[in-house]
Formats: structure tokens, C-alpha cells, sequence
């Protein structure tokens, strides 16, 4: 959790210090003739995505076009993580993903709640759990559930099965962050994934999803803290989606 919070407060520091603005060309505005061009597939479309998203249209509601976009450009990103070592041992590793990929933050709509990694993932277990083999919904359960982590996963059996997971996690992050997080992501398929792939608000429809959510959090925070109580404060530090839901709202300033 505190590996987490860091992270999130090393964003701010580097938007704040300006860091961001001039090695990024998604908020800098660069142009593809700023930076060598690297040729990369960029996904405009992949049918196992698809197939997961149109059953997902009337939950996600306005919103599809550009949740749609970012579970691309994430897979665009992935593409570019995943070593061919991986593609070799596992031959559909791209189509797991992309189905995961689907559930990724799917739990922002469905759940209306911040803690929507277990949302997400138990969306995709309801949906996907008697089509595929237990080794494959062990994949996608962790590309979902290890989204938000920094370091290295490596609690599957297998290398390739990890590497995939790793390669979807380091996607994720370069999107979720407009590529503050970037790793070791060419400038060139950052900015022509964001020219190809437009966000269409994404960023800001999450935000304003977790805003909301955590104004909520506040409240029950206060609310707890008005009985002035020791029990209370036993119940906001082992209560996890309490702490995570006003840990976000510190962040954003709530």
C-alpha cells in the first residue's frame, strides 16, 4: 500500500516539477518529427476484445468509446512489453490479454466502486470461468489483480504465463499515467498509440468516477471520527477499502 501511495505522489512531484511535461509527448504536444519513429503495431481493433466489450455496452453506457480506446492502446503497449519468448511458448498470450483486458477496470462501471480491481476481477471470472482452461483464467485473473503494482509479478508457474502478466501490467500503467510511467516505452508508439487511439476523455472519466467515490470515503471517515472513539479508529486502519478509499482522497485533494 505504501509502495502504492508513493508512486502516485512521485506523479504529482514530476507533473509539478515540470519533468513530465518535457519527456512526455502525450502532454508535451511533440511532434512525430521531435523523436526517431519506431515502427510498432498499434491495435485499432482486436476481435477477442470486442467479443468481451459489446456484452459490456450497456453497463459501460457513453463511456465505451473511450474505455474501448484505452483497452487498445494498452494493448498496443503490451505488444510492445511482451518478449517473443513469451509469444513462442504461449502462442495466444495476445488474445488472453486482450479478453483480461476487457475486465481490466470494467468494475468502475459495473460496481460503482474504488476498489474496483476485485470487481473487475470477479466480472471476468463470472463471465469467462468455464470457457477457458484453469491455467488460462489464472493469467487473466492476474493481469487483472496485478494492475496497480510496481514491481515485478511473479506468482504463476510458469516464466512465459508471469511475462505476460508483467508486459499487460506495464501497459497499464503507461496509459493509466499518460506515460509519466513509460518504463522503457519508444516516445514514438507513446504518442502515435494517443494519435491513433484518442483518450476521448478517458482519463477524466475515471477521475471523476473516483472523485466521487472518494468524497464518500471522507465521509464515513468523519463520521467514524465523530465518536472519538479508539473503536473507531480500529475500524478505519483494518478496514482496507476505508483506507484505500481516503488514501485516494488525500491525493486528489478531497
Amino acid at each position: 500500500m505504501l509502495l502504492k501511495v508513493s508512486g502516485a505522489l512521485i506523479t504529482f512531484a514530476a507533473v509539478l516539477t515540470g519533468f513530465a511535461y518535457h519527456n512526455n509527448p502525450v502532454i508535451s504536444g511533440a511532434s512525430k518529427t521531435d523523436f526517431t519513429f519506431y515502427n510498432h503495431t498499434v491495435y485499432e481493433y482486436y476481435p477477442h476484445l470486442d467479443d468481451e466489450l459489446f456484452p459490456l455496452a450497456s453497463l459501460i453506457g457513453k463511456d465505451l468509446g473511450s474505455y474501448r480506446n484505452h483497452c487498445l492502446r494498452v494493448l498496443t503497449f503490451t505488444k510492445y512489453f511482451l518478449p517473443k519468448s513469451t509469444e513462442d511458448e504461449l502462442p495466444d498470450a495476445m488474445d488472453l490479454a486482450a479478453t483480461a483486458t476487457a475486465y481490466l477496470r470494467i468494475g468502475l462501471w459495473t460496481d460503482n466502486s474504488l476498489n474496483y480491481i476485485e470487481s473487475s476481477k470477479e466480472q471476468l471470472e463470472s463471465a469467462l470461468g468455464t470457457s477457458y482452461t484453469s491455467e488460462e483464467m489464472n493469467i487473466m485473473r492476474e493481469i487483472v489483480l496485478q494492475q496497480h503494482e510496481i514491481t515485478d509479478f511473479t506468482g504463476l508457474s510458469s516464466e512465459a504465463a508471469n511475462s505476460l502478466v508483467n508486459a499487460v501490467r506495464k501497459a497499464s500503467w503507461v496509459d493509466a499515467t499518460m506515460g509519466i510511467f513509460r518504463f522503457d516505452l519508444p516516445s514514438s508508439l507513446l504518442k502515435t498509440a494517443y494519435d491513433e487511439l484518442e483518450p476521448a476523455r478517458f482519463h477524466s472519466i475515471v477521475l471523476g468516477i473516483l472523485r466521487k467515490q472518494s468524497s464518500e470515503a471522507t465521509r464515513v471517515i468523519l463520521e467514524l471520527l465523530r465518536k472519538q472513539s479508539s473503536e473507531a479508529m480500529i475500524v478505519i486502519l483494518e478496514n482496507k477499502d476505508i483506507m484505500k478509499l481516503w488514501v485516494s482522497s488525500m491525493i486528489m485533494g478531497k
